[in-house]
């Protein structure tokens, strides 16, 4: 029998036990009692398919792609000119190898419906009708994500922004529009050598961009709330903690009405990927340990904002462990997540079902999954009126950077 035990911290410590037991009527008890477990387990996971079947979700969309050992916002461009990072990384903070797939509930088959070796795909988004599918892209040969849409059957692929900056973790908006994080504000992270990316949005067809945020550090992983706002998550750096603060915000989709959502007096971890939580008030985001671990990497919580934005026993832990992404609610109890090399359903008490692994050799590739969303389609949030204009003609911020990319 091996036995794991953890040591709780904003960094958690693991050590591993075995224990032998040489009797064989404990072996066989131990035996008996895993095999009851692994049926629990089972049938807990049979259970959540069909309560999702009867949702109408049968299909997600996930992206594959490396990791980079790296800050939780280190994940796209590349370091400063004579910035080398001291976690071993080349100048590209990206790896080759990308896909973006669709997986079949029933029948466990994944169809890949982009695939390319020299490039990488992240961040894909469900619109509302259910059948379009908006995501950050690099193709092979290129430097820069950008955003582009595609048919759920895999055609149509086009390309929405362009220029030498990356888009990325787009979000459909309630007016057509679509909002995302870019490098185009032309910054570097204060305290490291890689680049900053702050709330932008556009038009349907990539037009009309234009920033929604300021913020001198990074923001990420927006999301429509059911209001019509903006749920995101803000770096906290000016007359604050530099590695401290990043929690979650709010903001109107024309860029007004800015504001904390939840956990801002609380420093010590990364809440990000937030989402809000169908048929409730409630948000599942992932809560990642101290200042945050490589892409967003944590523990799975569910947030009351109705208890207020700084009460701590507002969140509630649901998963066992610190080692999941991109959590997406179906409800208060079904959630699904990516964990390591696999998509993972998880019950309001922290039990897992694994729903799909990579192959052994996408595994010894260093391939990972990510952002896992049901191919659903789903109502759109209410629009809220637009109170400030837009430039005319918009403003891209597109001035030179000012720190030279290293070769």
């Amino acid at each position: 029998m091996r036995i794991v035990g953890l040591k709780p911290g904003p960094f958690g410590l693991f050590s591993i036990w075995e224990v032998e037991f040489p009797d064989p009527q404990v072996q066989a008890l131990l035996a008996e009692r895993r095999r009851a477990a692994e049926e629990r387990q089972r049938q807990q996971g049979q259970l959540a398919l069909a309560a999702l079947r009867r949702q109408g979700v049968h299909e997600l969309v996930f992206a594959v792609r490396p990791v980079v050992p790296e800050h939780w916002y280190a994940n796209f461009g590349y370091y400063a000119a004579g910035g080398p990072s001291y976690f071993g990384n080349p100048n590209r903070l990206y790896r080759d190898g990308g896909r973006l797939c669709r997986l079949d509930l029933a029948t466990g088959a994944a169809t890949v419906l982009l695939d390319d070796p020299r490039g990488n795909v992240r961040d894909p988004q469900v619109h509302y009708d259910g059948r379009t599918l908006l995501f950050a892209y690099r193709p092979g040969g290129t430097e820069h994500y950008h955003l582009y849409e595609m048919q759920a059957d895999g055609t149509g692929l086009r390309q929405l922004t362009d220029g030498p900056y990356d888009d990325i973790e787009p979000s459909y908006l309630p007016d057509g529009g679509i909002v995302f994080v870019s490098s185009r504000c032309q910054r570097w992270v204060n305290c490291w050598t890689t680049q900053v990316a702050v709330l932008y949005r556009c038009d349907a067809d990539g037009q009309n961009l234009r920033p929604l945020s300021s913020n001198n550090e990074h923001d990420n992983t927006p999301w429509p709330l059911p209001d019509g706002r903006i749920l995101y998550t803000r770096w906290e750096y000016v007359d604050r903690s530099q590695v401290d603060y990043h929690h979650l915000w709010v903001i109107n989709p024309d860029g007004t009405g800015q504001m904390v959502f939840y956990g801002n007096l609380h420093p010590g971890i990364v809440m990000i990927g937030a989402k809000p939580v169908p048929g409730s008030d409630l948000i599942v985001a992932s809560f990642s340990p101290g200042h945050g671990q490589t892409e967003h990497e944590g523990a799975v919580f569910l947030v009351d904002p109705r208890a207020g934005p700084d009460n701590p026993a507002a969140a509630r832990r649901i998963s066992r462990t610190d080692n999941f992404r991109d959590p997406w609610a179906f409800s208060e109890r079904w959630f699904l997540a990516a964990q390591d090399h696999s998509l993972v359903l998880l019950d309001d008490q922290g039990n897992t079902h694994e729903l799909h692994r990579l192959s052994p050799a996408d595994i010894q590739a260093g391939l990972h999954c990510h952002e896992p969303r049901p191919l659903l389609a789903r109502p759109r949030e209410p629009a809220i009126r637009r109170v400030s204009a837009p430039p005319n003609p918009p403003v891209a911020c597109s001035w030179p950077m000012s720190t030279k990319a290293a070769t």
